[in-house]
């Protein structure tokens, strides 16, 4: 049973954010459910939140002798299909109950939380099932949209692009990567990018040393430049992102976010070791994507929207053209049939 939990809230900032769907992505181990949650959970703009409680993992104790992780999904388990996790910034009016004057929680901020990729054996199972997903919020929005009457490009961005939201799709894929960056991770991030806007985000900076994170964050901006990946980079150049990550500054991507339960205190000399980890993005970043760029986030997420339209259109026009198109062996066809009418007839 979903639960709902009341909070706090400015109720104008939190009408100002509007219908916004996130999703978070990455392989195993990343912390991508931790963080969905973290994003949301300390929001004050927060009504109220409308999760499904989570399950503890199976330990080793247990007959079917399954292990247990400690670097897994915040110790909870892990599923193969994908989950939407809604919060509420605002209330509205049910339309469905027009009897009822009551208002709801509009539960307007929804987080796709997606499975791990090293969870199944071929990691492209799980990928395919997220990228299905997105396909089909553009098919049934495009659905929509009568092909009987011309609509210009410029006429879909003013009536998709809102102060609040006129559409389901994904508008920010959160990419979670820890310690490297793999061949897998760029692969990824560039066929999502098609249709989502990436941020990529480096995780668990409470394991790692600022150092290390730094020299990562430089890594992975200098790798997705060289592999012509493109990610959502707040109306920042590459060649500025860079130049942040190398100087140690805040304010693009990829973001440090710590999601790491603190550890329990612990009287061994060698857990009290000083360790200092990178600061941590989280306020800034939901800053940015929740505030101060939500609309040109929504901007970014129609245009690909659009573009995806603009090519099935004209795959379409391809397709009807060869099916009118004379076919190559008719002329040879006719002449076979002209010779055999000309020819004698033998009695």
């Amino acid at each position: 049973m979903a639960s709902t939990h009341y909070l706090l809230a400015n109720p104008c900032a939190g009408q100002n954010i509007g219908y916004l769907r996130l999703a978070v992505v990455g392989d195993s181990a990343v912390g991508k459910t931790l963080f969905a949650r973290q994003f949301v959970e300390t929001l004050p703009e927060v009504l109220s939140h409308d999760w499904d409680p989570l399950k503890p993992r199976r330990t080793n104790g247990d007959d079917d002798g399954a292990e247990d992780d400690d670097d897994d999904e915040d110790d909870y388990v892990q599923t193969q299909a994908l989950t939407e996790r809604f919060s509420s910034t605002m209330m509205e009016i049910p339309w469905d109950n027009m009897d009822t004057d009551d208002e709801v929680p509009a539960r307007n901020l929804v987080f796709l939380d997606t499975p791990g990729y090293g969870s199944v054996i071929d990691a492209r199972t799980n990928f395919a099932l997220f990228m299905n997903h997105v396909s089909q919020t553009f098919e049934e929005k495009n659905s929509k949209i009568s092909p009987f009457i011309e609509v210009t490009n410029n006429e879909l961005m003013r009536s998709l692009v809102t102060g609040v939201g006129a559409h389901k799709f994904i508008d920010v894929c959160f990419y979670l990567i820890v310690h490297r960056l793999k061949p897998l991770d760029i692969e990824y991030m560039r066929i999502i990018s098609e249709k989502v806007n990436v941020v990529p985000i480096i995780s668990k900076i409470d394991t790692q040393s600022e150092q290390d994170v730094q020299q990562l964050k430089v890594h992975v901006l200098k790798t997705l430049r060289e592999q012509g990946v493109s990610i959502y980079t707040f109306r920042i150049d590459y060649d500025r992102l860079i130049h942040m990550a190398e100087t140690g500054q805040a304010g693009g991507p990829p973001f440090a976010v710590s999601n790491v339960p603190p550890k329990p205190s612990s009287e061994d000399p060698l857990d009290q070791i000083p360790f200092t980890h990178a600061m941590n993005e989280l306020p800034l970043l939901r800053k940015l994507v929740l505030e101060t760029q939500i609309n040109n986030v929504r901007q970014f997420t129609v245009k690909k929207f659009i573009n995806w339209r603009s090519k099935q259109i004209a795959l379409q026009q391809q397709q009807q053209q060869q099916m009118h198109a004379p076919m190559p062996y008719l002329p040879v066809l006719q002449s076979l049939q002209d010779l055999a009418a000309s020819a004698p007839t033998i009695a």
